[in-house]
């Protein structure tokens, strides 16, 4: 991502490193999201607080990890594309990360995840 500063990490409760993480948490970080940013393979965008997502403008598909307040997974949407919209009512975070992120093909609903 560019102009970002990657300075915290997604893990597994095993200790294995899922992404980089960029925080969205003010107002104008959460509405532009990835908007004008190119998203690396390896890192991702923590969005809080946040329920939904959108892929208006965008022009690369993604995949997005719905968390609880306690960063447990309550749902996982694959390959969301440019121009479609997500949701998750119960969630209080969003994690958006790169479809080629081979990282997450373990991640599951229920799965607890660590933000150091």
């Amino acid at each position: 991502m560019t102009c970002s500063v990657f300075n915290h990490q997604l893990k597994t409760t095993a200790g294995h490193t899922v992404c980089n993480l960029f925080i969205a948490n003010t107002w104008w970080l959460r509405l532009r999201g990835l908007l004008g940013r190119t998203l690396s393979e390896n890192d991702g965008l923590l969005i809080t607080p946040c329920n939904s997502v959108h892929m208006l403008g965008m022009r690369y598909a993604i995949d997005v990890i719905y968390l609880n307040k306690q960063n447990t997974i309550i749902k996982i949407v694959k390959n969301l594309r440019p121009w479609q919209f997500s949701a998750c009512g119960k969630a209080c975070k969003v994690i958006e990360l790169s479809i080629k992120n081979g990282n997450t093909k373990t991640l599951k609903v229920g799965d607890n995840l660590i933000i150091e």
